[in-house]
């Protein structure tokens, strides 16, 4: 793929950061992967605008895919993985809970499919949304045999456990390379971030889309979005960033976003300080 006039700014004012969008469709195929986890590895590996290392990049990419990710269906394969070789790395969402009555925190892997993974106490204290609905990440799970009998009786051990998103982020460097932006080009920026491509879109269109992400940066701001089904308005908040929760098919009770009294548990407005969405659909 050339690279248009906006591209080769953006490698230039943000070397080794640029992700292109376009690769996503050559690695993601049929797999229910967020894309954001996708970019994350494009990123490790395919941070260039040299052909020759964004096609050794990709092939990278999907060997780290076919070695770590696997699907649900897969779980019982993920699991003989570990106990024959004593150890395997895995990219997956991860969740720890609590159990009072054994005073025990347990993980849970999604595709993993086992609820009782034992986990060092440093790893939720240090990532606090492991206990707030979970997340995506570079986990390595080892075996160890254990004589322990009961409800304590697991193999699965949690020995690393890296998120899925930015290590470090620099906000003056940032804010550099965005000065070599118009605010034209800038939103046309923001648009591709998105997957969309902006050459396709009336400036009033573009600013209309880019409103999808005023939660992201504007703490208690309210936002409802009608429209039919296939429009994108969950696509942004499910696929742009591992910080906001898309809630849908009628799970957007009181309950869940404020209090529960029947569980004594904070709902998720509690939780997160980040944003999340209820998808409407007018049929």
């Amino acid at each position: 793929m050339d690279l248009d006039a906006l591209d080769r700014k953006l490698n230039s004012a943000f070397p080794g950061k640029v992700v292109r969008k376009d690769l996503l469709h050559q690695i993601k195929g049929g797999e229910n992967v967020p894309s954001y986890v996708l970019e994350y590895l494009l990123g490790r590996y395919c941070a260039s605008d040299n052909e020759e290392e964004v096609q050794l990049g990709i092939a990278a990419v999907k060997d780290t895919l076919r070695k770590n990710y696997f699907r649900q269906d897969e779980a019982n394969k993920a699991k003989a993985l570990v106990e024959r070789h004593g150890h395997h790395r895995f990219i997956d969402r991860i969740e720890v809970r609590f159990a009072p009555s054994e005073m025990k925190y347990w993980a849970a892997m999604d595709n993993f499919g086992f609820q009782r993974i034992h986990i060092p106490d440093e790893f939720h204290r240090r990532y606090d949304r492991l206990l707030e609905g979970g997340i995506w990440a570079i986990v390595d799970l080892e075996y160890r045999t254990s004589e322990e009998a009961g409800r304590n009786a697991s193999p699965f051990h949690v020995r690393d456990l890296k998120p899925i998103q930015l290590a470090r982020f620099d906000f003056e460097e940032f804010c550099e390379g965005r000065r070599a932006f118009t605010t034209a080009e800038w939103i046309d920026v923001l648009l591709r971030s998105l997957g969309l491509e902006p050459d396709r879109f009336d400036a009033r269109p573009k600013v209309l889309l880019l409103t999808r992400l005023l939660a992201m940066v504007e703490k208690n701001f309210n936002f409802i979005e009608l429209g039919p089904r296939g429009t994108g308005k969950s696509y942004a908040y499910s696929e742009f960033t591992p910080y906001a929760i898309l809630l849908s098919g009628g799970k957007a009770s009181t309950a869940n976003l404020f209090y529960n009294n029947a569980r004594r548990q904070v709902g998720l407005v509690g939780h997160w300080d980040q944003p999340f969405k209820g998808a409407s659909n007018i049929l």
